[in-house]
C-alpha cells in the first residue's frame, strides 16, 4: 500500500463491489473503451471505498473498478471513507443520481433502499439527492411494474415514457397496456414500438374514468364498502398529483370498482324512484337487456333538465334513468312516444297537413236534440278520421318496411360488390407481372389519368401507415418511405396499388369501370372449360329386338 496526500493505492484484489449499488447495468463496449484508456493513461479519478470485514467495499466508482480489472491493474488509487450502511447507500444514491447514464429502474431501487431505512422519507430524498418530489415519485412508481414489463424496460425494449405510463396503472391492466405499445405493420417482420403518445391515448380512452362525470356521490362509503369513498381512494390520479402531473382532472384508475359503484347507484335510484323510466343508450343482445328498459328507437331524448316538479311539454314526457350504455347512471328527460306531434317534427307536419275534424259551432237557438245530434255527428267524423289515420298509418308502415327491405337488399348487394372488387384488387396486385406489356401499360396510364389528385395519395398512405397515430410523416413521406422499402421484384405491384387504390370503389353509372379494365389486363379470370358431350355408343353388331317391339310387330301383322 502506497500513501498519498489525497488518496491511497490499494491492491485490486482487496477491493470488492457493493451489493447495494443502484447501478447494476454496465455496457461491455464502454467498459472495454474505458479499460483501453486506463492502460494508456492510468486511472485519473480515484474510486471511493470503505473498509469492512472482507477488505474494501466500493462506495463510488464501480464502473472504473470493473474497467481497471479488464485493464489488469495491480492497484487502484482510492479514497478511504468511514461510513455505516445507511450513509454508504446515501452516498451511492447521490453519486449515481449525478450520472446521466444510470438506468431509471436502478435509480428507483436505490431510492427504495433508502426509504426502507429509519429516518428516510421522500422529503429527505429530495433534500439529499437534489431531485424534485415528482421525479422521485415517478421513479418509485417504476417498482410497481409487473416482471415482464420491468424486464422489457431494463432491456431497453420500451422507453422510460412507456414505463412511467404503465407503472401508474393497476397491475391487472399493465399486461394489456404493454401489448398496446407494439404494432406489426405490413413491412415488419416483428412488431415495432409505437410512440409513447399512442400508449397515452389508449390509456386515456380505455382505462381512465373521469370522476367528475360519475353519476354517484364520490364521498359515499356505502356504495361499495370494501372500496370506501372515491375521495380518499389511492387508485385515482388526484391522490398523488406529483405522480400524475400530466393527467387532467381527477381520473379513476380502477374501472371494475367504478362500474360496480355505477351499478349500485342504478339499483338505488330504481328502488327510490319507481316512476323512473329505464332506458339503454347502446345496443346489446335482448337476453342481456334490463327488464322493461326502452331501446334507442323507443324514446326521444329532450334537451331539458330532469325536473319532476316542472310541467311536461307533452303527456308522454318522462324522467328516465340510463341503465346501460353511455352516461349510465345519469337521469334525463325523454318523450316515450315516437310519434309525438310535439317532439316529432314530421308527425307535426303530417297533422298540420291533415288536421282532425272540428266540431261545428252551435246554432243560436239549439235544442238539446240538435246539440246531441251535432255531438254524435262530430264523434262519427272523429271515428272516421281515426280509422282513416290508422289505415294511412298502416300504409306508411308497410311502405317504410318495403323501403327498408329494399335499402337493406341494396346495401347487401353493394357490400357483396365491394368485397368482390376488393378481391379483384388484391388478385391484380398478387399477379402483377415483372414488367408491363404495351397493353398493360396503356391500362396503367388510363388509371393515372382518372386518379383523383385530392384523395388518392391519402388513401395509399393510409394503407402503409395502418392504424399508427404517429403523425410525424405526411402522406408523401409515408408513401416515399414505403417505396424505399419495396424490393425490385415488387415495384410493379407497388405501382398498381398506387394507381388502382382510387378505383376500388363502385363506380358511378357515368364513370368507366377501370378496375374491371385492369382485371382484364393483369388478372383475367380463366374461362371455364366446356364439358365435352359424350358420343353415343355405336356397335357393328345389330341389337336383337326387344320382346315388347316383337309383340307390337306381330299385332300389327
Amino acid at each position: 500500500m502506497q500513501d498519498s496526500s489525497a488518496f491511497q493505492y490499494i491492491a485490486i484484489d482487496q477491493i470488492h463491489e457493493s451489493t447495494t449499488n443502484p447501478r447494476q447495468t454496465f455496457e461491455q463496449t464502454k467498459l472495454e473503451e474505458l479499460a483501453a484508456s486506463i492502460r494508456q493513461h492510468g486511472l485519473i479519478q480515484p474510486i471511493t471505498i470503505r473498509p469492512n470485514a472482507s477488505g474494501f467495499e466500493v462506495v463510488a466508482g464501480a464502473r472504473r473498478f470493473r474497467a481497471a480489472q479488464l485493464a489488469e491493474l495491480f492497484s487502484l488509487p482510492a479514497r478511504i471513507v468511514e461510513l455505516d450502511d445507511a450513509a454508504a447507500m446515501e452516498w451511492q444514491l447521490v453519486e449515481n443520481s449525478q450520472r446521466v447514464d444510470v438506468h431509471p429502474y436502478e435509480e428507483a431501487q436505490g431510492f427504495q433502499r433508502l426509504l426502507d431505512l429509519p429516518g428516510y422519507d421522500v422529503a429527505a430524498l429530495v433534500a439529499k439527492s437534489g431531485k424534485s418530489a415528482s421525479h422521485i415519485y415517478a421513479r418509485l412508481s417504476l417498482l410497481q411494474l409487473i416482471p415482464d414489463v420491468a424486464q422489457a424496460f431494463v432491456d431497453e425494449r420500451i422507453t422510460a415514457s412507456h414505463a412511467n405510463l404503465i407503472a401508474r396503472l393497476p397491475q391487472e391492466h399493465q399486461a394489456e397496456a404493454f401489448e398496446n405499445c407494439w404494432r406489426k405493420d405490413w413491412q415488419d417482420k416483428e412488431a415495432h414500438l409505437l410512440p409513447a403518445k399512442h400508449l397515452s391515448a389508449w390509456i386515456q380512452a380505455n382505462l381512465y374514468l373521469n370522476l367528475a362525470e360519475a353519476p354517484f356521490d364520490r364521498e359515499d362509503i356505502t356504495l361499495k364498502p370494501e372500496a370506501g369513498a372515491c375521495t380518499t381512494c389511492p387508485r385515482r390520479s388526484g391522490f398523488n398529483t406529483s405522480l400524475f402531473a400530466d393527467v387532467q382532472g381527477d381520473q379513476c384508475l380502477d374501472a371494475p370498482c367504478f362500474q360496480a359503484k355505477v351499478s349500485a347507484h342504478i339499483d338505488r335510484e330504481i328502488a327510490a324512484r319507481p316512476e323512473l323510466v329505464t332506458i339503454e343508450t347502446a345496443w346489446r343482445a335482448p337476453k342481456e337487456q334490463h327488464p322493461g328498459a326502452l331501446q334507442k328507437h323507443q324514446y326521444r331524448e329532450l334537451d331539458i333538465p330532469d325536473n319532476p316538479d316542472s310541467d311536461p311539454p307533452c303527456s308522454h314526457t318522462k324522467s328516465a334513468l340510463i341503465v346501460f350504455g353511455k352516461h349510465a347512471g345519469h337521469t334525463l328527460t325523454v318523450c316515450v312516444d315516437p310519434d309525438c306531434p310535439v317532439h316529432n317534427p314530421r308527425e307535426a307536419a303530417r297533422i298540420a297537413a291533415d288536421p282532425p275534424p272540428v266540431m261545428a259551432p252551435p246554432a243560436e237557438e239549439e235544442t238539446e236534440e240538435e246539440a246531441a245530434q251535432r255531438q254524435a255527428d262530430h264523434e262519427q267524423r272523429m271515428a272516421e278520421y281515426a280509422a282513416e289515420q290508422e289505415r294511412k298509418g298502416e300504409e306508411r308502415k308497410a311502405e317504410f318496411e318495403r323501403q327498408q327491405k329494399e335499402y337493406e337488399a341494396e346495401q347487401a348487394r353493394r357490400e357483396k360488390q365491394r368485397k368482390a372488387r376488393m378481391a379483384i384488387f388484391d388478385r391484380i396486385l398478387d399477379q402483377a407481372p415483372a414488367m408491363f406489356t404495351a397493353a398493360q401499360l396503356r391500362v396503367f396510364l388510363r388509371l393515372l389519368v382518372y386518379i383523383d389528385p385530392y384523395s388518392f395519395l391519402e388513401d395509399v398512405a393510409s394503407h402503409f401507415a395502418g392504424d399508427d397515430e404517429n403523425h410525424e410523416q405526411n402522406e408523401q413521406e409515408t408513401v416515399l418511405s414505403a417505396l424505399e422499402n419495396t424490393t425490385d421484384d415488387k415495384l410493379t405491384s407497388f405501382a398498381l396499388r398506387f394507381a388502382l387504390t382510387d378505383h376500388r370503389g363502385i363506380p358511378r353509372d357515368t364513370d368507366p369501370d377501370l378496375l374491371s379494365e385492369a382485371q382484364a389486363a393483369f388478372a383475367p379470370v380463366p374461362a371455364k372449360p366446356k364439358k365435352a358431350s359424350r358420343p353415343k355408343p355405336t356397335s357393328a353388331v345389330a341389337k336383337p329386338p326387344s320382346k315388347i317391339t316383337a309383340t307390337k310387330k306381330q299385332k300389327a301383322a
